[in-house]
């Protein structure tokens, strides 16, 4: 029975535990990197990187007011296979492309081709009722490209089964991620997810838990039975986990902070959780 009383909370990154102690000084929040990896510029380059699908693309980037006649079928594309397109000034674009002409369109390549959606979704279904029940990782905005590199090995090295990513406003699969990686991207697979709140309900409706972390949240992390279908919600750097994905989780649990820093970063956080699943999951399986 889902725990309807789940306690409201933030994420354990940049949230003080008890009102009275000092805030800790928030650093200077970048956007995600837009240059860490390759670039491919021009309407017919671009255009036939997508109709040959080889190369993984990241995103696209249109310059504001770029003709849509001779965008229409780059677009059209871009919609069937879930690529994000991001509109921004011309002079942005410009730099993308180094100065050379781009004709109002950049491709992002990424480091690693990206799982569908629904693809991961219907695997970690799959698993639902069998003696290796899903165990998956929802990120709610993670920017830094090292963080998100270091989850997806952890994630690997803990034998769980997939990473949802947002496709806006989060680091993407860049090379320096996959340098963080450590070559986990060859085995886990990531996948894209418009809205993240859209997400949990369409794990819900396929019998998984969905756990956040929350600093403040009345169940221990260690409490919780993760010998059961479960997807990990962890927040961004910073913000946490934001108020609507909090409130559409089925519980949300912390982990004990005993010293002056007030938040755990969120690679390690996953850690400390994923393996708290490991030992759980082998304890259940060595039972007579």
């Amino acid at each position: 029975m889902r725990d309807e009383r789940a306690p409201v909370g933030r994420f354990l990154e940049g949230e003080s535990r008890e009102p009275a102690r000092r805030p800790p000084v928030e650093p200077a929040r970048r956007p995600p990197s837009e240059d860490d990896g390759a670039h491919i510029f021009g309407v017919q380059p671009v255009l036939e990187a997508l109709r040959a699908g080889a190369r993984p693309v990241e995103r696209l980037t249109v310059a504001e007011g770029a003709h849509e006649t001779r965008l229409r079928e780059i677009l059209e594309i871009a919609r069937y296979a879930d690529i994000p397109v991001r509109r921004v000034p011309r002079a942005e674009l410009q730099r993308l492309a180094a100065g050379a002409n781009h004709q109002g369109v950049v491709a992002t390549i990424a480091a690693a081709h990206y799982t569908h959606t629904d693809d991961l979704l219907d695997a970690l279904a799959a698993r639902v009722g069998t003696n290796e029940p899903p165990l998956a990782v929802v990120l709610d905005g993670v920017e830094d490209p090292r963080n998100l590199g270091a989850v997806i090995r952890t994630v690997e090295c803990a034998g769980a089964h997939g990473v949802f990513v947002p496709e806006r406003r989060a680091s993407g699969l860049t090379e320096t991620v996959a340098k963080a990686a450590a070559g986990a991207l060859e085995y886990v697979p990531v996948a894209r997810a418009a809205n993240v709140v859209r997400l949990i309900e369409e794990l819900k409706g396929r019998g998984i838990w969905t756990v956040g972390t929350a600093a403040g949240a009345e169940t221990s992390y260690a409490d919780w039975d993760w010998a059961q279908p479960c997807a990990l919600l962890l927040g961004g750097e910073g913000e946490g986990l934001r108020r609507l994905v909090r409130e559409r989780c089925d519980v949300l649990v912390s982990i004990p902070l005993r010293g002056q820093i007030e938040s755990l970063n969120v690679s390690v956080a996953a850690g400390i959780v994923l393996y708290e699943a490991v030992r759980q999951r082998t304890a259940k399986r060595r039972e007579p």
